[in-house]
């Protein structure tokens, strides 16, 4: 019997298991067949949202990327369980959900829960642009033994702060599954503000949140006011060890798929407030950070997984393999983190690229000047690091208001001296294009950002 016809058969006979209204999407035909978890692990007692490294797997796949390598999958969660993973985070983007067929979702699920169940907590991404189709997928992740689901804002239809706020409630209502909210204003275009967060957060099903927002200043007035249950992970690798020392839980990691044992380390530390102890620990992986990203995520990391032995190179369209430009910076990177032995060639990633730190003011969100902005860094084959990001208090309560005064500091990184040259003309040149956005480009003196 499949694992998916045994759940169903369960779920069919109990007479306490109410779905939403919203039908649940079933394959044409049964799951692959895989042993079966035990039916007291099914049920069992969901696992608390932890501190620390959460990992944001990817999903392996064949070399030419037309199945799901469940045995690499598996392969994966236990070397994870090895090296000292607290969460496993799947079905995400890293993990290729959008390309996932139902019935791939629902292996990938099973054969999850059969690994490490009741050992690690795992967290499903179910979030849609549909609070029905939420649902629907947050009570099948449910169905599966997830012990959490992280669920995004709605992309592309940038709902307002009141209709976020309904949204998030409906679900975290009809779903009886502890959620973990998951804010990225660079990808959706819409930005969940601190008082929803605060208000969402008292909703007994709603237990965290992962703040890919760049601005670690939200961190501390958050933890002042949801309290010390409510788990804050940071979304941005690069900057997970400094939103920790301020106050945060943990990370949710790309980075901790290449490099779990080392990331695990950092938040360790991160977490017992030696600020030193946790730079030294995060030293090594700086580029790795950053090079992971060098085309669009997980392109670099799946790439990375295959280099260092862990899964084949297999991705899905419209995802492309890692263009060859960019593989020797992330076997560099590689390198420097001790993921891979080093060569008498070595490259070091970006680690050494001549950068600058530039304030970028304006209204960034209006007529995207920030992901316009960071779209043209990328292009040139640059990179970049988010150091600050404010932005004035929403004096609208059921809108988001795209014409907010917000400012990024951001460390701007290029091969040579000429590219980075190009890359700020190139900012200037669109700050002074867009001139609705009222943007303004500084350069940060290297003396004033080092004392920064």
């Amino acid at each position: 019997m499949t694992m998916l016809a045994f759940l169903l058969g369960v779920l069919s006979s109990a007479a306490a298991f109410h779905l939403p209204a919203a039908p649940l999407s079933r394959s044409p035909r049964p799951v692959a067949p895989f042993s079966c978890c035990r039916a007291g692990d099914i049920f069992a007692k969901q696992l608390p949202m932890p501190a620390g490294s959460l990992v944001a797997l990817c999903t392996p796949m064949t070399e030419d990327g037309s199945k799901v390598d469940i045995p690499a999958l598996r392969g994966l969660l236990q070397w994870h369980k090895e090296e000292g993973t607290n969460g496993i985070v799947i079905l995400g983007t890293t993990g290729e959900a959008s390309t996932l067929s139902n019935e791939e979702k629902d292996e990938v699920m099973a054969a999850t829960r059969e690994e490490i169940g009741g050992e690690i907590p795992i967290v499903v991404g179910t979030g849609t642009i549909s609070t029905a189709g939420t649902i629907a997928a947050t009570a099948r992740a449910k169905l599966f033994g997830a012990d959490a689901a992280l669920i995004v804002t709605p992309y592309y239809v940038k709902p307002s702060q009141a209709g976020l706020l309904a949204h998030f409630t409906e679900i975290a209502d009809a779903v009886d599954l502890p959620i973990v909210l998951y804010n990225v204003p660079g990808r959706t275009g819409v930005d969940m503000s601190v008082e929803t967060t605060v208000a969402l957060s008292r909703h007994k099903n709603i237990v965290g949140l992962k703040d890919a927002t760049g601005d670690n200043t939200r961190v501390a007035p958050m933890r002042a006011i949801c309290g010390d249950e409510f788990r804050l992970y940071s979304g941005e690798d690069g900057m997970a060890r400094e939103y920790v020392l301020q106050g945060g839980d943990g990370v949710i990691s790309v980075t901790a798929n290449i490099a779990p044992g080392q990331v695990a380390k950092v938040m360790a530390t991160a977490a017992s407030k030696d600020a030193t102890a946790a730079e030294a620990a995060d030293a090594p992986l700086s580029s790795l950070h950053r090079d992971l990203f060098c085309e669009a995520n997980p392109i670099p990391v799946k790439w990375a997984l295959a280099k260092i032995g862990k899964a084949k190179p297999g991705i899905r369209l419209p995802l492309a393999p890692l263009g060859l430009d960019f593989h020797a910076r992330v076997e560099g990177a590689l390198q420097q983190a001790g993921c891979i032995e080093r060569t008498t060639s070595a490259k070091e990633g970006s680690r050494g690229w001549p950068s600058r730190q530039l304030l970028l003011q304006g209204h960034l969100f209006d007529q995207s000047l920030i992901n316009q902005a960071l779209e043209i860094i990328e292009k040139r084959g640059g990179d970049f690091d988010i150091m600050g990001f404010s932005v004035q208090p929403n004096d609208q309560r059921t809108e988001f208001n795209f014409r907010r005064t917000s400012s990024v500091a951001l460390r701007v990184f290029a091969v040579d001296d000429v590219a980075l040259d190009d890359i700020v003309t190139r900012l200037q040149s669109l700050v002074d294009v867009l001139e609705s956005a009222e943007g303004k480009l500084t350069e940060i003196p290297s003396t004033e950002a080092a004392a920064n």
